[in-house]
C-alpha cells in the first residue's frame, strides 16, 4: 500500500512510540480543508452560510480573550509555585546544613575531649595526638565555612517574595544569633586548647579541661540546634501550603475560565461540525493504519523499508536522483541471546535502533528488517568516500559500552553497503550486491564493506568453504596440531594443547581463523571437536606405546558441548576405546561460559571432569568476562594469560603491571599459571621473575602435526635420560 502523493515526503519521519509525525502541516492541512470543504458543498452545493462564517468571527474573538485570560492565570500560577519551590528549597537546605553543622560539633566535642584525654596521659606520644589535632582543626573550619554558607541562605530567604510576605519570625531569627554566639564561644575554646603546646594540655587541661568543654556543649546549645532545625523545617512546609492554597485558587479560576470559554463559546458550534469531525477521525485512522512501525524499537518495519525503496527507485527513474543502501547485522547476537535470554536480545535492539537513528540525518531512512537486521536508505547519497565514513561511524557507535542488568554486553555489528546507480540499477541487484558486501563485513567482525568486485570473489570463496565444511568431519579432513608447553626456567616439557586445523582438499592446511568463524551451526562444531578428541586420543595412544611421556593433552571444548553431558561422555568414550587415564587429557574453557545462560549446567560438567582428577584450565584470561566471584566459585586449576598481554612484554609496563597482577592473583588462588605466545627470551626472562613457572609460544615450539611432536618427545626423553635438569631448547633447534 503506497501513501497518497501529498504525504509521501513526510513518511519517514516516526517517533520512538511508533506514532507518525506528519513534517509538512500545510500538507496536512490542505488535505483536511480539503475534505471539509467536499462535505459542506455536499451538504449545500453553491450555498453559503453567513451567520455560520459570524459566529465563528465572533467566537475568534472572544476566544482570544480567553485565552489572554486563561494563559494570564497559568502564568500566574507557574510563578507562585517556583517561588513557593524556591523557597522550600532555601529552607531545605538551611535545615540540612543546620543538621550537618550540629553533627560537625558533636564530632568536634568528642575530638577535644579526645585530645585533652590523650594529652593528660604521659605515656601518649606526640605523633598520636598530632593527627587528632588535625582533625578538630578541620572540625572547626568546617563548622566556621558552614556558619559562612547558612548566612548566605538566610540573605537569599530574605529576598524571597513569599518570605517577605510572611511575618518576620523574631524568635528563630534571636535563637539563631544566640546560637551563632554560643557556637563561636565553643569554637574560640576549642582553638585555644588545640593551639596549646602538648606539655601545656597535660597539665593545664588534664583536670578543668573535660569539665569546661562539657559546659561549652551543653544541652542549651544542643536543644538551640534542634529548635532551629524543627523551624526550617517547619517553614518548608509552610512554603509547600501557601504554594498548595494559591495553586488551587489560581488553577480553579483556569478551570472555571476554561469551562465558560468551551460551554458558551463551543458547544453549538460542536453540534455545527461534528460531520467534519468525524470525517477527521477517519482521515486519522486510515493514516494510522498505514504508518507501518516496528513495535520493538520504534523504527521502520519491512513493509515501510519496501515501499520506499520502491519510491527512491521512481525517483531514479524519473530525475536520476540516486541514492545508497547499507545492510546492519549483529555480531554475535546469537549468543547474546542464547546465554542471557530474549530480554537482553530486546534491549540490545533497542540500544542499536537508538544509536543508528541518532547516527544519520532526519531525512534518512533507517528500518528493521527483522531479527538483528537492520538498514538504512540515504537519498541524494552517491559518494562512496561518504558512504564509507557514514558506515564506518555507524560501527563506532553500536560498539559503545552497552549495560543490561549489571553486565557490560559486548555488542558490535557489521555493516555493507552499495549504492545506486553505481552498482545496481534496480532493487533486486541493489539487495544482492549489500548483502555480499556485509557477507565479507561479517567475515572480519566489527567493521563495514562498501561493495566490490573483491567483496564478491570473498563471498563466493566463503559459500565454497562453509559446503564444504558439511563434509569435512566425514571425509577426516580435521588435523590435529600440537603445541608443546614447558618448563620456563629448564625448557622441560609438560604438555600439549591441541589445536585443529583444516587440512583442505584444495587449499590445504587452512588456520583455524578462516573456517571456525563460518561454524555458526552446533552440528559443526560437535562434529569437529569429536574429529580432535578422538584424533589426540588414538595419537596419546601410540605415543605411551612408544614409551614416550607426552603429558596431558589440553582440549578447547565449546560451549554447546559443555552445557550437558556431551561433552563429558564424548572424553569418556575417547578415553575408554583407547585405554587412557583421564589426566592425559586438560580441557580449557574460555572467559564466555560465565555469560551463557546454561552456566550451572557447564559447572557441573567442570566438576565431573576434575572428580576424574582431569586438569581444567580458563583460556584467554583478562579478555572476556570473568569477574571475582567467578574465579573464586569456580573449579579450575590453572590460569592462562592471554598472548595479546605477553606480547608486549618489555616494551609496555602497563601489559607487564597486568602481567604481574595476574600471576599474583593465580598465586593467592593456588592455581597455576600459564602464559600464551613467548616468542623472544625478554618475555620468558620477564614471565620467570614475576613467578609464571609454566609456557607455551613460538619461542619453544611452533603449532606441528603429530609426527613433529614425537620427534620433539623422542629428544625430550633422551634430554631426560642424560641429564636430571635438561637444558632449555629453543623452537627449531633439533
Amino acid at each position: 500500500m503506497k501513501l497518497p502523493g501529498l504525504l509521501r515526503g513526510a513518511w519517514h519521519e516516526r517517533t520512538l512510540d511508533g506514532e507518525l509525525t506528519i513534517t509538512s502541516p500545510s500538507v496536512c492541512t490542505n488535505f483536511v480543508s480539503n475534505d471539509v470543504t467536499r462535505t459542506n458543498d455536499a451538504t449545500a452545493p453553491g450555498r453559503r452560510h453567513p451567520s455560520l462564517e459570524e459566529y465563528i468571527r465572533t467566537i475568534g474573538r472572544h476566544y482570544v480573550a480567553a485565552v489572554v485570560v486563561m494563559t494570564m492565570l497559568i502564568g500566574a500560577t507557574y510563578q507562585t509555585v517556583e517561588i513557593a519551590l524556591d523557597r522550600h528549597s532555601l529552607q531545605q537546605d538551611i535545615s540540612y546544613l543546620t543538621g550537618r553543622q550540629f553533627i560537625r560539633f558533636q564530632q568536634l566535642t568528642n575530638q577535644t575531649r579526645a585530645i585533652m584525654s590523650a594529652s593528660a596521659n604521659p605515656n601518649m606520644p606526640d605523633y598520636i595526638v598530632k593527627p587528632m589535632v588535625e582533625d578538630a582543626r578541620k572540625a572547626i573550619g568546617d563548622i566556621r565555612a558552614m556558619s559562612g554558607q547558612l548566612d548566605e541562605l538566610h540573605k537569599k530567604l530574605e529576598r524571597n517574595l513569599l518570605e517577605k510576605l510572611n511575618p518576620h519570625d523574631v524568635t528563630s531569627e534571636k535563637m539563631r544569633t544566640d546560637l551563632t554566639g554560643r557556637l563561636e564561644d565553643f569554637l574560640t575554646r576549642a582553638d585555644r586548647v588545640l593551639s596549646a603546646k602538648l606539655e601545656d594540655r597535660r597539665q593545664r587541661y588534664s583536670f578543668w579541661g573535660p569539665i569546661d568543654f562539657a559546659v561549652s556543649s551543653d544541652s542549651v546549645l544542643m536543644r538551640q540546634f534542634s529548635a532551629l532545625i524543627d523551624s526550617a523545617h517547619d517553614r518548608s512546609d509552610g512554603s509547600i501550603d501557601h504554594a498548595r492554597l494559591i495553586s488551587a485558587v489560581l488553577l480553579a479560576l483556569t478551570a472555571t475560565a476554561l469551562i465558560l470559554a468551551t460551554t458558551i463559546l463551543f458547544m453549538p458550534l460542536l453540534k455545527k461540525l461534528r460531520n467534519e469531525h468525524r470525517r477527521t477521525i477517519d482521515f486519522e485512522s486510515r493514516l494510522t493504519h498505514q504508518a507501518h512501525t516496528d513495535a520493538l524499537t520504534g523504527l521502520n518495519n519491512r513493509s515501510c523499508f519496501n515501499e520506499m525503496l520502491n519510491e527512491f527507485f521512481a525517483s531514479l527513474a524519473r530525475s536520476g536522483t540516486g541514492f545508497s543502501m547499507l545492510l546492519v547485522d549483529l555480531d554475535h547476537f546469537k549468543g547474546i541471546n542464547d546465554s542471557l535470554g530474549h530480554p537482553a536480545g530486546d534491549a540490545v535492539l533497542r540500544h542499536v535502533a537508538r544509536m543508528l537513528k541518532g547516527t544519520f540525518r532526519s531525512g534518512d531512512v533507517v528500518a528493521r528488517l527483522g531479527g538483528d537486521e537492520f538498514a538504512i536508505l540515504l537519498p541524494e547519497l552517491t559518494d562512496l568516500k561518504t558512504l564509507e565514513a557514514l558506515a564506518q561511524r555507524a560501527v563506532a557507535v553500536v560498539a559503545t559500552e552497552f549495560r543490561f542488568d549489571g553486565r557490560t554486553l559486548p555488542v558490535s555489528a557489521s555493516i555493507g553497503g552499495a549504492a545506486v546507480p553505481t552498482h545496481a540499477t534496480d532493487e533486486t541487484a541493489l539487495m544482492r550486491v549489500a548483502d555480499l558486501a556485509l557477507y565479507a563485513a561479517k567475515a572480519k567482525r566489527n567493521t563495514a564493506v562498501i561493495f566490490d568486485e573483491a567483496s564478491l570473489a570473498q563471498r563466493l570463496e566463503e559459500n565454497q568453504l562453509v559446503a564444504a565444511l558439511a563434509f569435512a568431519a566425514d571425509r577426516n579432513e580435521f588435523v590435529v596440531y600440537y603445541q608443546q608447553k614447558v618448563n620456563l626456567e629448564t625448557g622441560e616439557h609438560l604438555g600439549f594443547e591441541a589445536l585443529v586445523r583444516w587440512n583442505h582438499p584444495r587449499l590445504g592446511i587452512l588456520p583455524p581463523g578462516r573456517f571456525l568463524p563460518l561454524m555458526e551451526g552446533s552440528h559443526f562444531l560437535r562434529s569437529m571437536t569429536r574429529c580432535v578428541v578422538h584424533t589426540v586420543a588414538r595419537d596419546l595412544k601410540a605415543w605411551k606405546s612408544a614409551g614416550l611421556v607426552p603429558g596431558s593433552v589440553a582440549i578447547n571444548l565449546p560451549e554447546v558441548l559443555l552445557v550437558g553431558g556431551d561433552g563429558y561422555d564424548l572424553i569418556a568414550e575417547a578415553i575408554g576405546t583407547n585405554e587412557l587415564e583421564w589426566r592425559d587429557f586438560a580441557v580449557e574453557v574460555t572467559e564466555d561460559v560465565f555469560l551463557n545462560r546454561g552456566s550451572s549446567q557447564i559447572l557441573e560438567t567442570i566438576t565431573r571432569f576434575r572428580n576424574k582428577s582431569m586438569s581444567v584450565s580458563l583460556d584467554d584470561f583478562g579478555t572476556g568476562f570473568a569477574s571475582l566471584v567467578h574465579l573464586r566459585d569456580f573449579p579450575f586449576d590453572e590460569l592462562k594469560i592471554d598472548r595479546s598481554f605477553v606480547a608486549h612484554l618489555g616494551s609496555d609496563i602497563r601489559s607487564e603491571q597486568i602481567v604481574r597482577a595476574m600471576v599474583d592473583l593465580a598465586r593467592s588462588l593456588g592455581k597455576r599459571c600459564v602464559a600464551e605466545g613467548i616468542e623472544n627470551e625478554t618475555q620468558r626472562e620477564f614471565l620467570l621473575r614475576t613467578g609464571c613457572e609454566v609456557g607455551q609460544g613460538y619461542l619453544f615450539a611452533k603449532p606441528e602435526p603429530a609426527s613433529a611432536a614425537i620427534s620433539r618427545l623422542s629428544i625430550s626423553k633422551r634430554a631426560t635420560s642424560s641429564s636430571s635438569r635438561p637444558l632449555l631448547r629453543i623452537a627449531g633447534q633439533r
